[in-house]
């Protein structure tokens, strides 16, 4: 079935969100950043985070705890015990430089690309819907993907991989789950979620992580956001 529209992730899918952690950890733990890899604990905080959002998503933890946890898990794997005092220095410091985010340098050309074939943009993300629009925002996303279509879990009650958020997308757009297509960098979230949903997906494994589990199919693998003009073409093909 011929695609119709494109969902995709916002954070580390659309920009960078490495460059702002790794700026925000330089600050609070100079002494950690030049002894270990912080693209590992990027990796273990947004793993954490991961994991920490389906319990805040079921009301067992409030924003705060979520984002104290997630740095202190983070560093645990590393053998690193911070205070809570410091886990939130950390997220003033974090937050501060999500002010400063910036697209990925191929998406404006991406989006502009794949509007001009035809097909309809939204974006599906978890996170605090202010929080979420204010990034929207400074990364100027607004004149690719129009507001309703642009679906936050905690504005929609459902957080990824529930297949849930990706239903209330369909819904609203009106297209067949299988008309829809899935961008992001997580395999939990951005391929077994929509997949779940009956959507397709192309997992953006620029940070080289291997999948979680084995039970499912992405349309495609892309470590370059404008690949997934080649697997669109491919899978037109072979249809």
């Amino acid at each position: 079935m011929t695609i119709k529209a494109i969902f995709f992730d916002l954070d580390d899918t659309l920009h960078d969100h490495l460059q702002p952690f790794s700026a925000a950890f330089k600050v609070i733990f100079p002494a950690y950043y030049k002894s270990i890899s912080i693209e590992k604990v990027y990796k273990g905080f947004r793993d954490a985070s991961d994991l920490l959002w389906e319990i805040y998503s079921q009301h067992k933890i409030d924003l705060t705890e979520l984002r104290i946890q997630r740095v202190i898990d983070a560093l645990e794997n590393f053998d690193i015990k911070i205070s809570n005092e410091q886990a939130l220095r950390f997220q003033e410091r974090y937050a501060w430089q999500l002010k400063h985010v910036e697209l990925f340098p191929e998406i404006p050309e991406l989006l502009t690309l794949l509007r001009n074939k035809g097909y309809q943009l939204g974006i599906i993300t978890n996170g605090p819907t202010e929080h979420q629009l204010k990034k929207i925002e400074i990364l100027g996303l607004e004149k690719y993907i129009p507001r309703d279509l642009i679906f936050i879990s905690d504005e929609v009650g459902a957080a990824k991989p529930n297949p849930e958020i990706f239903n209330v997308a369909a819904n609203t757009i009106a297209f067949s789950p299988r008309e829809l297509l899935y961008v992001g960098d997580s395999w939990t979230n951005d391929v077994t979620g929509p997949s779940n949903a009956g959507w397709q997906a192309i997992w953006f494994n620029h940070r080289k992580r291997q999948p979680t589990t084995t039970d499912y199919k992405p349309l495609g693998e892309v470590q370059c956001l404008l690949d997934i003009v080649s697997v669109l073409n491919r899978s037109v093909t072979s249809n």
